[in-house]
């Protein structure tokens, strides 16, 4: 497995984008997972293309809206 890692902000106020960035997002609620499940898609796409498997997003799930609302104890 890759070594993933957090996007971190350089002391001149740049960012440093590893290879294996851990980025998250929010599914949402009504059209919010169709439209997440084809994006996610399209952007893994198109990393894959641009970096011919040199870097690779990990997707982060936060448990937002009514998602998180029914989490126990969050």
């Amino acid at each position: 497995m890759e070594p993933y890692h957090n996007i971190t902000l350089a002391p001149n106020g740049r960012m440093n984008v590893p290879d294996f960035p851990v980025i998250p997002f929010i599914e949402g609620d009504g059209t919010g997972p169709d439209i997440w499940r084809a994006t996610q898609k399209v952007v893994d796409a198109a990393v894959e293309k641009a970096y011919s498997g040199k870097k690779k997003i990990q997707w982060l799930e936060i448990l937002a809206a009514e998602k998180g609302f029914h989490q126990p104890g969050e």
